[in-house]
């Protein structure tokens, strides 16, 4: 699982292999290519093996026989070595498949991206020239359509990454959502924490009150979103309360520990479920609440709290 900014967008291409097509066509107006039926990963040694490429992509018809490819590489620092090896992985995908070969090189920082085509600029000797599709974090736009979210939700998830410090992020907010429930809850879950879990805290809070503004329901994969949502409604009905402000805040963190609890099928007794609703503790009611987000039985939930709360 990757846990650097350099593997984030190489996880990416894993999640849809035809990101970099998509980069070269939409987003860089690349020359017309020859169509394609599918994109899948190729093994991207390059053979001696002392040369690895990030990734390998080959754009195949729909009888599997690649009809185009390209190098995928994620660069962010300055490295004149790679001048040579960026010709290497060209030369290999080409001669082994017999295909022309695109070289796609995401550099986040502009300022690299320069000394990169200043390099390739000043190279007027070397017989095999290089010509990279270099794109920054800047070349990515914001991405609103929850239509091409949710069909591409790997581009919506990649536009969010290259703009998660900016003021604007809100405006995808509902292509966001629709990119992550299009993934499976395992992906869901890890995409969540890569994107979500990366914003400032400002837009983190505004994220989450954004999540309370959605439909009512049990949708998230992620039980956190589940808990949100129960805080939500809870908090609302206690802000509703005339008088008893305390026991209305009260009552309401009772009702999201049992919506929580309930939305994640764990069994509530009669006697535990009257017990949560008539706690007054809030600082208690909170850890409960806690606690139902993973637990697999409500004893785990109220453990340690054996007396009247």
């Amino acid at each position: 699982m990757p846990t650097s900014a350099h593997e984030l967008p190489l996880e990416l291409l894993r999640l849809d292999p035809a990101l970099p097509d998509w980069v070269q066509t939409e987003l860089l107006g690349g020359a017309d290519a020859p169509a394609f039926d599918h994109a899948r990963l190729h093994d991207p040694h390059v053979r001696p093996q002392t040369f690895l490429a990030d990734a390998m992509v080959l754009y195949c018809d729909a009888e599997d026989i690649p009809v185009r490819g390209t190098v995928y590489e994620v660069q962010r620092g300055r490295d004149a070595r790679k001048l040579g090896s960026w010709k290497l992985y060209v030369g290999h995908l080409e001669t082994e498949f017999r295909v022309t070969a695109s070289l796609v090189v995401f550099v986040p920082d502009p300022a690299v991206a320069r000394w990169y085509r200043d390099q390739i600029a000043a190279d007027t000797h070397s017989g095999a020239r290089l010509s990279p599709r270099m794109f920054t974090a800047d070349d990515v736009p914001l991405l609103p359509d929850v239509e091409q979210a949710t069909a591409r939700p790997a581009s919506a998830l990649f536009a969010a990454t290259c703009h998660l410090d900016d003021a604007d992020i809100d405006v995808m907010f509902p292509a966001l959502l629709a990119a992550l429930d299009a993934l499976e809850p395992e992906k869901k879950i890890f995409y969540d924490d890569v994107t979500v879990g990366r914003l400032p805290q400002a837009a983190r809070d505004r994220w989450e009150a954004f999540l309370m503004t959605t439909a009512v329901g049990r949708r998230y994969h992620y039980e956190r979103y589940n808990e949100i949502d129960a805080r939500g409604e809870a908090r609302g009905e206690a802000r509703g309360e005339a008088r008893g402000e305390a026991r209305g805040e009260a009552r309401g963190e009772a009702k999201a520990v049992l919506l929580v609890l309930d939305s994640r099928g764990v069994p509530v007794p009669e006697a535990v479920r009257r017990r949560i609703l008539e706690c007054v503790d809030i600082d208690l009611l909170d850890l409960w609440l806690r606690r139902a987000a993973t637990a697999d039985d409500v004893d785990d939930v109220i453990r340690g709290h054996t007396g009247q709360a």
